[in-house]
């Protein structure tokens, strides 16, 4: 009974400094994540124990935003089947390499493949019930995304069209306010549209969810290409390549009626397609030698960047058997 009541107490003093110092708490979860990073190649068995402090960094981190959200929002937090598959997936995300990794020290390489795929049909089957019974779209990456702390803690983080409009009662129209508006520079004399409208016409609806499904289901197919081609098999690299730009292409059609967290997220999946150079066998037959060169050169010319670049091209190679496949970029 007193072990609870102290764990209890001891649980009420960490939210409560989780509470009064959000920057710091900020601050010692960037240091414990960059650590993650120096560990690699230090101590023995370094990417299990690397991964480890990235997993647990990450996840403390989301405590720590759950703790903050609740303390600051004026909302009530209800946690109902959706948020609760967004929170699993993050969950997910931030430890699946982990898991990959000691599945593939303790019983072999078939069973990290094993792993790998029972991780990423749980993982496309949440996805597909946020986007079919939640019109969740696009995805993010991951689901549930960090909290702006600062903005949140000094409630600056309001809804861009707040105070900025109003509805007329009878006719239901939006009416911008004259203070509201933005300045004319920035103005783009378009209607008002909320964030939360998610009002399509059908073919578009359609479109999308196409587009947010061949994003889904790719870690599956792209593992069956692997499985049928190899590792490191152009085949399975163009497929994957051609779900990412299948699934572009049809959300490039409908880029307008996003909203701006929307386009966002499209944004830095087109960004993720530079990964594709680090996968196999881009990478073994010419990213390699390309990426290895200029790190060379700039560590020659910069007696700085040798500090940097030197573990970089040591542990390239390295980092790039683990983490080639980046389905969840």
């Amino acid at each position: 009974m007193d072990n609870n009541l102290s764990l209890h107490k001891l649980y009420d003093a960490y939210k409560r400094w989780v509470i009064t110092n959000p920057n710091l708490v900020t601050d010692v979860e960037t240091v414990a994540t960059w650590s993650s990073y120096f560990v690699a190649g230090k101590i023995n068995k370094s990417p299990i124990v690397s991964e480890l402090v990235y997993s647990l960094s990450k996840l403390l981190s989301l405590f720590n935003d759950r703790i903050i959200r609740e303390a600051y929002g004026t909302d009530v937090q209800s946690y109902g089947l959706r948020e609760q598959i967004k929170i699993l997936l993050t969950i997910i995300h931030y430890c699946e390499v982990f898991v990959e990794l000691v599945v593939k020290k303790r019983w072999g390489c078939r069973c990290k493949w094993t792993a790998a795929t029972l991780l990423q049909l749980f993982k496309c089957s949440s996805a597909l019930i946020l986007l079919y019974r939640y019109k969740e779209l696009p995805i993010g990456h991951p689901p549930v995304p960090a909290l702006q702390r600062k903005k949140f803690t000094e409630g600056k983080e309001t809804d861009e069209n707040s105070n900025a409009f109003f509805t007329l009662r009878r006719s239901g129209r939006i009416i911008r306010r004259v203070d509201g508006a933005p300045p004319v520079a920035f103005r783009d004399w378009q209607p008002v549209k909320l964030k939360d409208d998610s009002a399509y016409p059908g073919t578009e609806v359609k479109d999308l969810l196409y587009a947010e499904t061949l994003n889904i289901l790719k870690p599956l197919i792209h593992l069956a290409a692997m499985r049928i081609f190899g590792t490191k098999a152009w085949k399975q690299w163009l497929v994957a390549l051609g779900l990412d730009l299948a699934s572009m292409k049809l959300y490039n059609k409908h880029m307008k009626q996003l909203s701006y967290e929307q386009r966002l997220e499209i944004s830095r999946r087109k960004l993720c397609l530079v990964l594709y150079l680090l996968r196999s066998p881009m990478y073994n037959g010419y990213s390699k030698n390309v990426i290895e060169g200029v790190l060379t050169s700039a560590s020659n010319k910069i007696p700085i960047m040798s500090f940097i670049c030197g573990p970089i091209i040591q542990y390239l190679s390295h980092w790039q058997e683990i983490y080639f496949y980046m389905w969840s970029s």
